[in-house]
């Protein structure tokens, strides 16, 4: 009977040591979890890390020299791209047609200079006999002969009367106009284009206005709708 209780508790003995350490075990992971983790999450990353840096160092490609000692793409300097492209965006610049600057031609090829531009100053009209204000330059000519656009335009409008003649307004750009009177023969329509020194019509030989001063062509000039004197942008005038 001693025996039996004896061995009973050898057995109790030896089955109590691993319960005891499995519950030791237990606690250390309980106490120790959140630090446990941490470094589980740490020895991930530097995995991650490590496999990335070797994928990248096998991935790259390697250039080398060709036989005929050519330069491989990848000694290709950045700055001779640059250079290139600002070529080619100074070769688009170039092809882009700037606006000429606003220089009248002369609208009759052979002419004697009649009366000049006043706005201020009255002058004798010899036509009605009294004196008032020139607002425009006549240009002596032969009936007949032709009256040219003084820059590239769109015609405006086109009137005809017995006084002026036939009227042409021609608008061109930054807001100037150019006005023609005392003419005939015009073959123009409104909204055609006209270009620089284009014949537009004929000096007329049975105007009234200015009469008195022979046959010859009136030229006013506007911009942004106020009238200013032709000469100061024509070659010979002072700008």
């Amino acid at each position: 009977m001693a025996k039996k209780q004896h061995e009973s508790k050898d057995k109790r003995e030896r089955g109590g040591a691993p319960s005891q350490a499995g519950e030791r075990v237990a606690q250390f992971f309980k106490k120790n979890i959140y630090i446990i983790l941490m470094i589980v999450c740490i020895l991930a990353i530097a995995t991650m890390i490590t496999v990335a840096v070797v994928v990248g160092d096998n991935g790259e490609e390697t250039f080398k020299p060709t036989e005929s000692g050519d330069i491989n793409s990848g000694d290709i300097d950045d700055n001779d791209t640059d250079d290139d492209d600002k070529d080619d965006d100074d070769d688009t610049n170039t092809d882009i047609e700037q606006p000429q600057e606003f220089v009248m031609a002369d609208p009759i090829a052979e002419y004697t200079l009649g009366q000049t531009y006043s706005d201020t100053e009255l002058v004798y009209n010899p036509t009605h006999g009294h004196w008032a204000t020139h607002e425009g330059v006549d240009f002596m000519a032969a009936a007949g002969t032709d009256v040219m656009s003084v820059f590239d335009g769109t015609v405006k409008s086109i009137t005809t009367d017995s006084y002026y003649g036939t009227t042409v307004v021609i608008a061109h750009q930054d807001g100037f106009e150019s006005v023609y009177k005392l003419l005939d023969e015009v073959t123009l329509k409104e909204g055609d284009s006209v270009e620089k020194c284009q014949v537009i019509g004929k000096v007329s030989g049975s105007a009234l206005a200015e009469v008195a001063s022979g046959a010859h062509l009136h030229l006013e000039l506007y911009k942004d709708g106020e009238k200013i004197n032709p000469m100061d942008y024509m070659l010979g005038g002072d700008k």
